[in-house]
């Protein structure tokens, strides 16, 4: 029995393109990673390791002007910085539902930030201790939780009996022995040149992934960047924008699985 691609794709083509197409929207980053650092990267062949505390330079550098299809920003370099950290979310602006959804409040900042990129280092990174979290984005920030905890959220989130609470507790407390907030950032990167925003594009949960770049204020809007871990910010942007403690990372650099982009 022969199978002949040319009368499959004839016979299912619509199925296969639409197949495809699903896939593509929830899954944007997998279908990337089979041609895009083949196109867009070169081979590294050195060994990442995940980062025991990241890299600070702070410098004073004149604000650059960086114009992103209709947009025009300014960016102002407070601090060279550099960190091999493992994903433990992504969350992608670039799609077609965030645009539709979020596009006529954010449009300006979306086109500048693509996606943001929620990172771990040292012991959390740990794959046993990593397996212990759970990850959630929303609007622009990131958050660690215990895996398996119950939340006070709603009545769904009720305990059965006391025991079930205790056990909720004595499982919370362990879990949080390990979140550490020195070890953990959200990070807006904003890709210096094409091939960094392909590379970004592609992470998914669980890579292991080096950035570089600069962490910046954007002055048209007025954001500003966090510059050190365990940093709060006292300007409020609404519609979801504001960084807070996030980093805004001009990004000149990444590597990934192997390839590096510049």
């Amino acid at each position: 029995m022969s199978f002949n691609l040319k009368d499959i794709f004839k016979k299912y083509g619509w199925q296969i393109v639409a197949a495809l197409l699903v896939f593509q929207f929830f899954f944007p980053a997998y279908l990337k990673r089979a041609v895009y650092p083949y196109v867009y990267g070169k081979a590294y062949n050195g060994v990442l390791k995940v980062s025991e505390q990241d890299y600070f330079e702070d410098v004073q550098m004149a604000p650059f002007e960086l114009k992103k299809g209709k947009y025009r920003y300014m960016l102002a370099p407070k601090t060279i910085y550099a960190v091999t950290g493992k994903v433990g979310i992504v969350d992608h602006y670039d799609t077609l539902f965030n645009k539709f959804y979020r596009g006529q409040f954010q449009g300006k900042y979306m086109a500048l930030v693509p996606q943001d990129v929620f990172l771990v280092i040292g012991q959390m990174a740990r794959e046993d201790v990593f397996q212990k979290f759970e990850f959630e984005h929303e609007e622009r920030l990131g958050r660690v939780l215990c895996k398996g905890v119950k939340y006070r959220r709603s009545f769904m989130s009720s305990f059965m009996n006391e025991q079930e609470a205790k056990e909720n507790t004595a499982k919370y407390n362990e879990c949080m022995k390990y979140i550490k907030q020195e070890e953990q950032n959200n990070y807006h990167p904003i890709p210096a040149n094409e091939n960094i925003n392909k590379a970004l594009s592609m992470l998914i949960k669980g890579d292991v992934v080096y950035l570089e770049g600069y962490l910046v204020d954007e002055l048209t809007m007025r954001l500003k960047t966090g510059t050190r871990k365990n940093q709060y910010h006292e300007n409020i942007v609404v519609s979801g924008m504001n960084p807070g403690m996030c980093f805004i990372l001009y990004t000149t650099k990444v590597i990934l699985n192997g390839r590096v982009y510049e």
